[in-house]
């Protein structure tokens, strides 16, 4: 996750500075270029939330598909001895398939969202050019401040367009985790349900090795 992690930041960077330099230059021409982001932020949303579900089903597949093939390698003298190739390879090959369905899904929502954004950054050509040629008309802007204005509104675009694609990348790694954190819980949990039995520590531990009642048995055997 360092790589993603360390671009998306970058991109978030990119994107406030950018929209920094265009509040500063012009703000209303900044305000009209960014009138549409709230039906983008909605959509994207929208597209998201069946994006995580698609992620965290991927994840459970591959985890299922990973638990059989482990248990068959593992107790590979007995699918030889009971010719439980075909129905393991069946088993495997089937959670293989749901897997692979659950990260076509992933792929088609995430072209979705990269779509989505390519568009409404197209838009902005239209919504700056038609809104700034007014404001230069009517002389409440130059067409250097237009431009500039326009440009880093265009480079914040880029920057939230380039930040899909690691959020993805992240909520990924942020299932992961969620899932190693709870089995390492888990396994915490069974590992002091053990220790807090006290059967099998000993009541004193000196550091001797002691004999007690011990018979010792000689035999003697005699050769001719």
């Amino acid at each position: 996750m360092s790589s993603p992690f360390g671009e998306a930041v970058q991109s978030l960077v990119q994107g406030i500075a950018s929209l920094g330099v265009a509040f500063y230059y012009s703000w209303n021409l900044t305000l009209v270029i960014l009138c549409t982001i709230p039906a983008l932020y909605l959509v994207q949303s929208l597209v998201a939330s069946r994006l995580s579900l698609r992620v965290q089903e991927q994840a459970e597949k591959l985890q299922s598909g990973l638990k059989y093939i482990t248990t068959a390698l593992t107790n590979i003298e007995t699918v030889k001895c009971f010719n439980g190739e075909r129905y393991e390879l069946h088993i495997f090959s089937n959670i293989i398939t749901l897997a692979a369905n659950s990260y076509r899904w992933v792929a088609n929502f995430r072209s979705i969202q990269i779509g989505i954004m390519q568009f409404f950054t197209l838009s902005v050509f239209v919504q700056g050019f038609w809104y700034g040629s007014h404001l230069v008309d009517i002389g409440d802007s130059t067409p250097g401040e237009v431009f500039t204005t326009f440009w880093a509104v265009l480079m914040a675009m880029s920057g939230m367009t380039q930040i899909m694609p690691q959020l993805i990348v992240l909520s990924k790694g942020k299932t992961a985790g969620a899932k190693l954190s709870l089995l390492t819980k888990q396994m915490s949990e069974i590992d002091q349900q053990l220790e807090s039995q006290g059967r099998t520590r000993p009541a004193q531990c000196p550091g001797d090795i002691e004999f007690r009642k011990v018979t010792l048995v000689l035999s003697v055997s005699c050769n001719r």
